[in-house]
């Protein structure tokens, strides 16, 4: 394809295998979810992505609410994106990864559902194994 072999642009080219693997988002009270990328590199998401974007423009049409789109997203978000977690308790006990018990923690933890929402969109949070999530409260 090409002749030419540039230095120095590791930095600047995704990293393929991390968005299908995913990254670890660091939360606060110890919580980690590990996400996947909401990108090609990512086959369930690929394969659902036509039919999620057709709803997305659908609700945001009828102008849906943050809530209703959140609502919406939650349980997309949970069999697409989120693969594990730590630290995510009940009552003390740690609660084992499933998509169903994924969908109510993004739905009742507001910070947790603002991350993934913020980070799995943008490949260039998918360079490292491990990211520090950095919720914007503005307005809260």
């Amino acid at each position: 394809m090409s002749d030419y072999e540039f230095d120095n642009i590791e930095d600047l080219q995704r990293k393929r295998d991390i968005e299908e693997e995913g990254t670890e988002i660091g939360l606060d009270g110890g919580i980690t979810l590990i996400v996947r990328a909401a990108t090609d590199a990512n086959p369930a998401w690929k394969a659902a992505a036509p039919s999620i974007e057709k709803e997305l423009r659908r609700l945001r049409n009828a102008r849906a609410t943050n809530d209703r789109l959140r609502k919406y997203l939650a349980p997309l978000y949970a069999r697409h994106l989120v693969r594990d977690w730590q630290g995510v308790k009940s009552k003390g006990v740690a609660v084992p990864y499933s998509a169903d018990a994924c969908t109510a923690f993004l739905l009742a933890a507001d910070d947790a559902y603002a991350a993934v929402d913020n980070i799995v969109y943008d490949t260039k949070n998918f360079r490292s194994a491990r990211i520090e999530a950095i919720v914007d409260h503005a307005g809260n």
